[in-house]
């Protein structure tokens, strides 16, 4: 429901999922998310219980438009049910009919990897930079040789993507 997001139980699903400082995911929900970003999943009294963050940009390499995947997670009780899957599924569906050539995130392991790859998603490139346009916010991990690309290609036709992608604050 947009514009009815509790915005603690955001927050609390990051650090459970994450383990990010509060100064941190403080700063991320105040610059990074909105209605236009952000998928919900609740559970039936209402609860959010899983998250997902996406963010449109130009890529010059590519002239197209992309998707940055970031923030997947969802409640450790929920976990093993299919809800992240789905939810990365119901926006490859969005995405593909926007026009938008490919979406990009970074899985940050192995295991993260293999259970993307089973959604389509494909190793493309070992190094991506994610980087607030405004701020210079980092968006992946703090050592950049572990930010492992992986694609989701809408559009055959594009084979080269940026590997530094800009995201707009809101």
């Amino acid at each position: 429901m947009p514009g009815d997001i509790n915005l603690p139980e955001l927050k609390r699903g990051w650090k459970l999922g994450f383990g990010d400082d509060d100064e941190f995911i403080d700063y991320f929900f105040s610059h990074y998310d909105s209605d236009d970003t952000r998928s919900v999943v609740r559970d039936d009294n209402g609860c959010i219980i899983a998250q997902l963050h996406c963010y449109l940009f130009y890529d010059a390499v590519c002239n197209d438009k992309g998707c940055y995947i970031y923030g997947v997670t969802t409640l450790p009780e929920y976990r093993g049910k299919g809800i992240a899957a789905e939810m990365i599924k119901n926006l490859l569906l969005d995405l593909n009919g926007s026009g938008v050539a490919y979406a990009v995130l970074i899985a940050e392991n192995a295991v993260l990897q293999r259970w993307y790859e089973k959604l389509g998603f494909v190793k493309s490139t070992p190094i991506i930079e994610v980087k607030g346009q405004d701020d210079n916010m980092n968006f992946a991990m703090d050592d950049i040789s572990k930010n492992q690309g992986m694609y989701y290609i809408f559009k055959p036709e594009i084979t080269r993507f940026t590997p530094k992608i800009p995201i707009s604050c809101t």
